[in-house]
């Protein structure tokens, strides 16, 4: 039993302590629907008041499926309830509490028959609320210019941040953003932020989403993520919104593009397109094949492990390093037929032209008294990247007890990329050890198919619920590489520009045929049970079939035949990978008052089974078992104080690139394979979350703490060859070349913690978000055999001022630093300590009679890296602008891009093995002159329009019984 075991039976004894201190507490719940349609009335206000003269209400607003929970009452006590919303009638009732949980029901919202008078209100909105699992931003306490995108909304909230296309919030990136509850565009998160107008917003809702069955059933299974909602206005959700924009600049600097939306009420289509060549970016990781790295390839592990990201991390946030020519198109469509089916899909194409120089510097550390390596690499790369993607949600709610939910995703990827490079690996005393000149071409085409089908069913009696999932997941890639590199090897070291000194070389001449393909059939059967008021079991049983197979044929040229006709074994494999997992499990979840628990067992089977089919026929036959314990405990309060801890056991299995044994050789010099001996990850993850935020707080606060600790963690062994060494496979290594595989070690540790503050300032009109984080990284590797522990130590501030003084000034100032110490085992001699800094600030001034100014400007600040690479630099661009026609629809501005001329891109990236410092090409300075026009054309509705009324207001479509049958949740929900 390890210390997280531990940890997680202190938790269970915490809440039997702390059980009976809330006794006393009871609720109120309810789901407000419409009488007509019977659909979700989102956003209803729910005033809750003792029976007493002179009482005073406390108010919640129900969730995107209508719900609503009061906490924090006294039994025996008569209160009044009142739900309120635009066009309905006020419902009224008086309620005295007999059971913890008194249940409403269905609180029916009929429309007025008159039409409403316009009412001013005139106070200062709360900022911030928290709603159960929910935190919500009220919209209309943040003030952006006419022309904001819902993007710089977001931005001045406290705890949310968007860096590079990453959306952040409470320190955990978002990977889903929805509209009234609905996708939109798939799930790319930074497109819908920046495709929406920031003036359609009523509400942010920060929430984790649980998947669609856990949500029903209400056990938690791991596979929540964090969400934005964003709620839209009542009066913006019948109307045609948008903007076009192009322009031209000096150096032929160009873009074109815009995004138009046709709202009308449940019926939502979007159109976006671009086309630029000024680095614009709106791709995600589903539109990249063979952009992170070499085609094909053997080895794994984490790469990154130590400190700043790497490339492939850069991908998944939309930014590839260089400069980016986009051509993109996107259409979304959201529907709801009838009562009971709602649909969303997407489609987007996207298409990008990549050039980029880019260099590297690499210090290996050796053992024995060796000394250190390093490596000098230059390139140069250009790549086409064309991606087809589509996503589609039914959604059918059969009868008020069965639901049926599909959801399948479709992507076409399409790669060819060309780069030159050049190497070079010395000692530290400057001596040579080889070189390269590399020239290769690469061709690759995939596709990616999955399919979820969710069936859930709830019986009569309450809590008493049976879900089936089944899941289907397809990919197949083919991949053609042209390598041609000259390599030298230095054997005389004395005088190594001599020609004796590189005597010895090789010329390397290939075409190789890469092919994998992969099927996953799953599926689970969940079954709960009540057995009180207040406790609920699961029972769980999953089935996963797991079949991919990978090869590769690599051909050298023929001379006499002039002909790639020479096939190489020793860089040609066929292998064949099967895993078949059973599961099942029992769980037990309790809720009373305040408090919830979850907490249960699951015994896991793998069968894994290998199989080398060529050069010759070897086999890996291994069955894992595994005892997988998960513990969730919350606490939350009417007030806004939230606690939550959660520990879970999870496994992790190599990937077929992973267990594939054959050597890439796409760079000569540092070749890559995979290990079939692997065995799987054993991760242990323990998280807690503690918040504070409410109408009385006048600030809010959030603390987390995640934990990672890992056993067999998959993990890079990397030989550096000190003398000519001959390889198992047959392979000769030459002196100062370098075979990377992955292998399993165990004592990897991942820790980090993070403090958000956030607060108005009202006499300033300003909004402070502070944020403070420390982050500890324990990642083991293995080094010509000698185990190396690089243990990163990483404490991180940040400080956002951003303006709230009107929609005419809006401003942001903000401040970041990183201060890393690098400590490694096997060579404290090469310890490190960097530190990074960014400053940056960003004002938007309309004045006078619509003219507009915009400035930004950033400085970052690199120390402690390699000699070349400390640097301090500042980017500041500008525009001025004039606003006409009416309504100011148009505008015309200029912008000059990096008036200094000082753009740079510098990174570090701390492994176990090594130490590495890159920079890349960056856009200069340019101006450009651009058009923008903008559509707002939004409906009124008329009050006593009955179809026109519940077409605006019909919102939600999630399974009504889902809270009945489980207590699932959704966003806002107590």
């Amino acid at each position: 039993m390890n210390r997280l075991t531990y940890i997680a039976l202190l938790l269970l004894l915490s809440f039997a302590i702390f059980q009976n201190a809330e006794a006393q507490n009871a609720q109120i719940t309810g789901t407000v629907l419409d009488s007509i349609n019977r659909s979700a009335v989102v956003g209803a206000y729910v005033a809750v008041s003792r029976n007493a003269p002179n009482a005073k209400p406390e108010y919640i607003t129900t969730d995107i499926n209508g719900k609503f929970t009061f906490t924090g009452l006294t039994k025996q006590v008569s209160y009044l309830v009142k739900v309120s919303y635009l066009s309905y009638k006020d419902f009224t009732q008086n309620v005295t509490i007999i059971n913890d949980i008194q249940d409403l029901g269905t609180v029916q919202l009929t429309e007025a028959i008159a039409n409403l008078k316009e009412v001013k209100v005139i106070g200062q909105v709360t900022a911030m609320e928290q709603k159960g699992d929910t935190t919500q931003f009220n919209a209309a306490a943040f003030k952006t210019n006419p022309d904001a995108t819902t993007e710089d909304l977001i931005q001045k909230m406290p705890g949310i941040t968007v860096t590079n296309g990453t959306v952040t919030a409470h320190g955990e990136t978002v990977n889903r953003v929805l509209v009234d509850g609905k996708p939109f565009f798939g799930e790319d998160a930074a497109l819908t932020l920046k495709s929406l107008p920031a003036e359609i917003v009523d509400k942010i809702e920060v929430f984790d989403k649980l998947s669609d069955q856990a949500q029903f059933t209400g056990f938690d299974d791991g596979n929540g993520q964090k969400t934005i909602n964003i709620v839209t206005k009542a009066d913006r959700k019948m109307g045609q919104f948008g903007k076009v924009f192009a322009g031209y600049g000096l150096d032929n600097r160009y873009q074109a593009g815009g995004n138009v939306s046709f709202f009308k009420g449940n019926q939502r289509i979007s159109v976006i397109g671009l086309s630029n060549n000024i680095n614009m970016q709106n791709f995600s990781s589903q539109d990249l094949l063979g952009l992170t790295g070499s085609s094909g390839g053997g080895g794994g592990g984490r790469g990154n492990a130590g400190g700043g990201g790497g490339a492939s991390n850069n991908f998944l946030v939309g930014n590839q390093s260089g400069i980016t020519g986009t051509n993109s198109f996107g259409l979304n469509y959201a529907n709801k037929f009838g009562k009971k089916v709602d649909v969303s899909g997407s489609y987007f194409f996207n298409r990008t032209g990549n050039t980029n120089a880019q260099t590297t510097e690499q210090e290996y550390f050796l053992s024995g008294g060796l000394g250190n390596q390093f490596y000098n690499e230059s390139s140069r790369t250009s790549s086409i990247n064309a991606n087809h993607r589509l996503n589609f949600r039914l959604e059918y709610n059969i009868n008020p007890n069965n639901s049926l939910i599909v959801t399948p995703r479709l992507s076409f990827q399409d790669n060819n990329s060309n780069s030159l490079k050049t190497g070079l690996t010395t000692l530290a005393d400057g001596s040579n050890l080889n070189s390269l000149d590399n020239t290769q071409r690469n061709l690759n085409s995939g596709y990616n198919f999955s399919n979820d089908v969710l069936l859930r069913h709830s019986f009569a009696k309450k809590g008493r619920t049976v879900s089936f999932n089944v899941n289907t997941q397809l990919n197949d890639r083919n991949g053609t590489r042209y390598l041609y590199s000259k390599n030298l090897y230095y054997n005389n070291l004395t005088s190594p520009d001599s020609l004796m000194a590189r005597m010895m070389g090789d010329t390397t001449d290939q075409k190789s045929y890469t092919y994998s393909n992969g099927t996953t059939w799953g599926s689970n059967i969940i079954y709960t049970e009540p057995i009180s008021s207040t406790g609920q079991l699961q029972f769980n049983y999953g089935l996963t079939l797991s079949n991919s197979n990978s090869s590769r044929e690599t051909y050298n040229m023929s001379f006499d035949e002039n002909t790639y006709s020479d096939l190489d074994t020793l860089l040609s494999n066929n292998f064949d990978n099967r895993y078949t997992t059973n599961r099942a499990g029992i769980g037990y979840r309790y809720r009373k008052n305040s408090w919830s628990a979850n907490f249960g067992v699951d015994y896991q089977n793998t069968g894994l089974y290998s199989e080398q089919l060529a050069p010759n026929d070897t086999k890996v036959d291994q069955s894992f078992s595994n005892f997988l314990p998960n513990v969730m405990l919350s606490y939350r309060s009417k007030e806004g104080t939230q606690f939550r801890a959660f520990f879970r056991s999870s496994t992790n299995q190599p990937s077929i690139s992973q267990l594939q044994n054959v050597i890439d050789n796409s760079n000569p010099l540092s070749l890559t394979a995979g290990n079939p001996n692997l065995k799987q990850e054993y991760r242990n993850n323990f998280n807690v979350r503690y918040s504070l935020a409410g109408a009385k707080r006048p600030y809010s606060l959030n603390a987390m703490v995640f934990v990672t600790q890992t056993n067999n963690a998959i993990v890079n062994s990397t030989f550096i060859a000190q003398e000519a060494t001959t390889l198992p496979s047959g392979i000769v290594l030459e002196r100062g070349s370098k075979l990377t595989s992955p292998i399993n070690v165990d004592g990897s540790w991942n820790a980090r913690t993070f403090l958000a503050y956030g607060k108005p300032v009202a006499p300033l009109k300003l909004n402070v978000n502070l944020t403070t984080g420390f982050n500890y990284v324990r990642s083991p590797g293995m080094i010509n055999n000698v185990a190396n522990f690089s243990n990163t130590y990483a404490v991180s501030q940040g400080l956002v001022l951003s303006s709230n003084i009107s929609e005419k000034l809006d401003f942001t100032v903000s401040y970041s630093g990183n201060y890393n110490i690098v400590r490694n085992t096997i060579q404290p001699n090469i310890n490190n300590n960097y530190y990074t800094q960014g400053i940056s600030g960003r004002v938007n001034w309309i004045f006078g009679k619509g003219f507009v100014v915009q400035s930004d400007i950033s400085n970052q600040s690199y120390r402690g890296l390699g000699a070349g690479y400390n640097q301090n630099f500042t980017l500041w661009n500008a525009s001025v602008g004039k606003k006409f026609l009416k309504n100011n629809a148009g505008e015309l501005k200029l912008t000059v891009f990096d008036i200094l001329k000082q753009n740079n891109s510098i990174s570090r990236n701390v492994t176990e093995t090594y130490v590495q410092d890159v920079t890349n090409r960056v856009l200069t300075q340019y101006a450009m002159l651009t058009f923008t026009y903008t559509l707002k054309n939004f409906g009124k509705m008329p009050v006593n329009d009955n179809s026109r009324r519940r077409e605006l207001e019909g919102e939600g479509g999630d399974f009504r019984r889902s809270g009945e049958g489980g207590g699932g949740r959704g966003p806002g929900s107590n």
